[in-house]
């Protein structure tokens, strides 16, 4: 008689059990499908166009154009808050890693609200350069500097009075510089960082400069 109530009260703890698991998977669904009708219904369509990391971007450097690119996305695969304008995007500044390929989102820049200021007319570009390459540290935000590019054929200057729009020291003797340029200067200075290597010099200001 003991071994029947037993086995009665094991088979309703496992009646119970499973559906305690089926409510909560019930409801799981429900939130995911409930989570995913709001996305479809704010985006449009199973597919967004969304900013995505073209390299890995390290924590205090700027995202732009050099860095990320906008592609199409699956609603479902969505991260929260994804960013999905290059606008939008440009001169936020990375305070977690973000790895490439990765879709942006407000929460790798979360507790900064600094943006950098592009003098119109020009376009910002991020490049990542060592101590020498970077002065040694010597510029600031706001400096004027001449870019010269070293590669198998020589040495020469690229681009003159170049604005360094934001500068953070990324450690390991490493900084990521934003350089507000010429736009016809652009594909230049990127495809430098990925053949060549790129160096800034301080030239001398006279007085009042």
């Amino acid at each position: 008689m003991r071994k029947k109530a037993t086995t009665v009260i094991a088979l309703l703890c496992g009646a119970i059990c499973a559906a305690s698991v089926f409510m909560y998977t019930q409801t799981v669904e429900a939130r995911a499908e409930a989570q995913r009708s709001e996305a479809l219904a704010r985006y449009g369509g199973d597919q967004v166009e969304v900013c995505v990391a073209t390299r890995d971007i390290s924590p205090g450097e700027i995202a732009d154009t050099s860095n990320t690119m906008t592609r199409l996305w699956l609603v479902d695969l969505l991260p929260d808050e994804p960013l999905t304008s290059l606008s939008e995007v440009a001169g936020m500044q990375a305070t977690s890693l973000i790895l490439a390929g990765e879709v942006l989102s407000h929460a790798r820049f979360e507790g900064t609200s600094a943006r950098v200021v592009v003098p119109s007319g020009l376009q910002a570009v991020g490049v990542e350069l060592g101590s020498a390459q970077a002065v040694g540290g010597a510029l600031d935000a706001g400096s004027l500097v001449d870019v010269y590019v070293v590669g198998s054929s020589g040495t020469s200057r690229i681009a003159q009075n170049v604005l360094v729009a934001s500068l953070s020291e990324q450690g390991s003797g490493r900084f990521s510089v934003t350089l507000a340029i010429d736009p016809e200067k652009v594909e230049e200075v990127i495809a430098a960082t990925q053949t060549a290597t790129l160096y800034l010099t301080l030239p001398a200001r006279g007085e009042g400069e």
